[in-house]
């Protein structure tokens, strides 16, 4: 079996189905309201400095359905809390710079975006604190397109003309597939495939390959090392055709004109709550280990994608 590389030293290591769900678990974390349309929100700093605002766009999560992890986050929240002493709301953005706008007015004191939105926005935030969840040893997560041993494939030639499955929000994985295609010459996605099943998470996506509802997947590592412990015919019956380098798909960070109080007291929820024996239990229920604070060397991998991927498209 041939696995094409994007670059030299790029591994199939890392978890990446439960940072997703622990991230979102985060956020909701530091609010326990969800609003459903992003709306002007009073000036924190000089109405209701009790108050913290926390945005989130829609299509930050991808590895797992909302829903599943309502419960689970609802406990957090009343754990955590109530040692905080402020009120908290969560604001989802369909609209990237909306978000962004209420970012720089100060509307929003923090954000769960992915890291391809993170780096657009990232002159607002505050790079000493940047934050995501750690799994096993490491935070990094890899990009997997599989296909199925039966096809005898050898290389993405032989997926031209046909389906692919890939989770709504993936933007990481499917930046990573353009870049994979443009690198070997090939159109881009929607024009490569002859049809794109977008599916509700990344388990669905890997269930169409397996049932031959669609001729590839587009996936985590994570959710293909969970679904092969679950069903061990799917690391038998699906390959990996090609995998990305290691990368950070998402961040929490915080408004960088936000007090260094309320600072300290976010970085000292992130180092401590996996210590509340709840807490604990409910972060196990997803394989995470613990929140982790990232150095801004951790997004080097993911910026390199993304200039690969600019000079791809304007040489064309």
């Amino acid at each position: 079996m041939n696995v094409n590389n994007f670059s030299g030293g790029w591994r199939s290591k890392g978890q990446w189905l439960s940072a997703t769900l622990i991230s979102f678990v985060l956020l909701l974390v530091l609010s326990p309201c969800i609003v459903t349309q992003a709306a002007k929100l009073p000036d924190r700093y000089t109405q209701k400095p009790e108050n913290g605002y926390f945005g989130r766009m829609s299509k930050v999560l991808f590895d797992a359905n909302v829903t599943d992890t309502t419960i689970a986050t609802d406990m957090i929240i009343r754990e955590v809390f109530g040692t905080m002493g402020m009120k908290s709301e969560i604001v989802v953005y369909e609209d990237k710079n909306k978000l962004t706008d209420d970012l720089a007015n100060n509307r929003i004191d923090a954000v769960f975006i992915n890291t391809i939105d993170f780096l657009d926005m990232q002159h607002l935030i505050d790079m000493e604190r940047l934050f995501t969840l750690i799994y096993g040893t490491q935070s990094e997560q890899t990009v997997l397109l599989l296909v199925r041993e039966s096809d005898n494939l050898d290389g993405i030639s032989g997926l031209r003309g046909k389906s692919i499955s890939i989770p709504a929000g993936h933007f990481l994985g499917k930046t990573y597939l353009e870049v994979l295609l443009m690198e070997s010459g090939y159109p881009p996605v929607e024009q490569y495939f002859s049809n794109i099943h977008e599916t509700i998470d990344t388990n669905s996506a890997i269930v169409d390959l397996f049932f031959n509802k669609t001729d590839a997947a587009l996936v985590s590592d994570i959710a293909f090392e969970l679904a092969s412990e679950l069903n061990p015919s799917i690391r038998t019956n699906l390959k990996p055709l090609a995998e990305s380098q290691q990368m950070i798909p998402q961040i929490i960070g915080l408004n960088k004109n936000i007090s260094e109080k309320n600072k300290a007291r976010i970085d000292d929820i992130m180092s401590k709550s996996h210590q509340n024996k709840r807490i604990k239990h409910l972060l196990s229920l997803f394989r995470a280990n613990k929140f982790i604070k990232l150095d801004q060397t951790d997004i080097n991998s993911t910026q390199q994608l993304i200039d690969r991927y600019n000079q791809l498209t304007q040489s064309r």
